[in-house]
């Protein structure tokens, strides 16, 4: 029988260097093909449409389970908040404390006869009070119809400022000669009224009255 020849050391040599060799192929191939599929991945994750990272997710689903207020709670809260109250100067009269009325010095008046137009100022309160009084915070209106004739607001009149301290149960008293004008023309040139029922309303420092009716009869043809 033929003996087999060992291989020379050489050999060897050349054989360890091919296996490592193929060793380092197989190890670069393992990391392209790793990277290619990194890439992949990637660039699918930055495509529109594509799923959001987990940590979004969660914050979506939070937001989402978190109720919108409804109506009847909005209002709820609404109505908790405080309100802000009007404040009012300490001392000065209020409308609760202050009735004005309005009078005419005749309960008719022919066409001769301009109307004396009349205020009144009581105060009604428990408590002493100031209130302005004076010519400036003063209006007279007059109507007839639902439509208005004269109203001292039309005018121009030189009004002045009068502080009063007023007790409880004080009255004062206010007159104005209306020379049966329409205001909205002139103010103090007598206009052609009709005969019929007229109302006169007053106000002071805008506390206004009710309604005081009162007869004038037009001018004679």
């Amino acid at each position: 029988m033929t003996q087999r020849r060992r291989p020379s050391p050489a050999v060897y040599r050349r054989r360890r260097l091919a296996a490592a060799l193929l060793a380092v192929l197989a190890l670069a191939l393992a990391v392209w093909g790793a990277r290619l599929l990194f890439d992949a991945l990637t660039e699918e994750s930055d495509q529109p449409g594509a799923s959001p990272l987990n940590g979004t997710e969660n914050q979506n689903d939070d937001a989402a389970a978190t109720p919108e207020p409804t109506q009847d709670q909005e209002t709820e809260a609404a109505e908790q908040e405080p309100e802000e109250e009007e404040t009012v100067e300490e001392g000065v009269c209020t409308a609760e404390d202050i009735e004005v009325r309005a009078r005419t010095s005749h309960e008719s008046y022919d066409a001769s006869t301009a109307p004396l137009l009349m205020m009144e100022i009581e105060h009604v309160g428990t408590s002493e009070c100031t209130l302005d009084v004076g010519t400036e915070e003063q209006e007279y209106r007059v109507s007839t119809g639902g439509r208005e004739i004269f109203t001292t607001a039309q005018c121009d009149l030189r009004g002045e400022s009068l502080e009063m301290e007023l007790e409880p149960g004080q009255a004062e008293r206010a007159n104005m000669l209306w020379p049966r004008s329409d205001s909205s023309v002139d103010c103090s040139e007598p206009a052609d009224l009709a005969t019929a029922e007229y109302q006169l309303t007053v106000a002071v420092s805008g506390i206004t009255s009710e309604p005081h009716t009162f007869q004038m009869s037009g001018r004679s043809e």
